[in-house]
């Protein structure tokens, strides 16, 4: 859609509730799916928001500190699933985890040649749409109950999850605030 670009909605450079340890989140502008009650509509739109090319993604990536990996959220990233699948096979060369929201059920991406490619690079997948008579801000990276946490490699096999809402509040240098996570 964007040739070598993603369309990208947001980049939190170090979020601790996205998945396991710090991580660069990165939330993909653009997603069909249009669940009830997603608090993401402004994602929902696949006119560019803000193109930025795959390389200067992996660039911006690899030169953080102090991160364990990457979460891709959105809007939906498996509807960039051909620059995914790029910036995953080159997270793979390095030590950085891959942690990915869909809106797919893990079915609907193993049905799709090319979602099924992308995902087999993810350590932790949380798939399904969200649905608003499941809210349920009580858990772990999720927000409605019907949403799975499904471990794809060995990675984080002994990672204690518990179910708790985790918010953050990020204060930049001019004041400004941005709270991420499920709040109430």
């Amino acid at each position: 859609m964007f040739s070598e670009s993603f369309n990208i909605a947001h980049i939190e450079p170090s979020s601790q509730i996205y998945g396991p340890g710090n991580r660069l989140v990165i939330w993909l502008q653009g997603c069909t799916l249009a669940c009830k009650g997603c608090w993401n509509t402004a994602m929902w739109s696949n006119k560019p928001n803000q193109l930025i090319n795959r390389q200067n993604l992996l660039k911006q990536i690899l030169d953080a500190e102090n991160i364990e990996g990457i979460t891709l959220l959105g809007g939906e990233p498996l509807q960039q699933v051909d620059n995914v699948i790029w910036l995953f096979e080159k997270i793979t060369k390095s030590p950085l985890s891959i942690m990915l929201y869909s809106g797919y059920e893990y079915d609907e991406i193993l049905s799709d040649d090319k979602r099924a490619f992308a995902v087999r690079s993810v350590d932790i997948l949380i798939s399904g749409r969200y649905r608003e008579n499941q809210r349920n801000t009580n858990l772990l990276w999720r927000g409605s109950d019907n949403q799975k946490i499904i471990h794809l490699t060995e990675r984080y096999k002994n990672l204690v999850l518990e179910e708790c809402q985790q918010i953050e509040i990020n204060i930049d240098y001019l004041g400004g605030m941005t709270m991420l996570g499920y709040p109430e």
